[in-house]
């Protein structure tokens, strides 16, 4: 069974944009739908896209968390990392319903790439 860590942002934009009561309501969801073992919901820090808050960084099959790690601040490119643009209460809730729940990516609620970021290889 897969596992996930979920950050919600917690930069001055984000919660602006209501990045709090997402969290909140996150963490109830959590609990009460009986998913809080396949899922932890923590607060990241400000990954740099304001523009496209709130944003909510899923990540699948955590490894132990690092508390000075650069994930908690920014994308990491890995393998099973997911970033979802302009979080509001509906969408998190189909994130944790659809993809965590029941494994489906929800490509439609995922941020589409951007032009002007380097590619790895660049």
């Amino acid at each position: 069974m897969k596992t996930y860590r979920l950050a919600v942002c917690r930069g001055p934009h984000c919660r602006q944009g209501g990045a709090d009561q997402i969290f909140s309501v996150c963490r109830e969801l959590i609990s009460s739908c009986g998913i809080s073992a396949r899922c932890e919901a923590y607060r990241g820090g400000c990954y740099g896209l304001c523009h496209l808050g709130p944003n909510v960084i899923l990540r699948e099959n955590p490894r132990p968390r690092d508390p000075l790690s650069r994930e908690d601040f920014q994308l990491m490119g890995w393998e099973g990392e997911f970033h979802y643009p302009g979080m509001t209460i509906e969408k998190i809730a189909r994130v944790l319903f659809e993809h965590v729940r029941d494994g489906r990516v929800l490509d439609e609620l995922r941020r589409p790439a951007e032009t002007g970021f380097p590619s790895p290889t660049e």
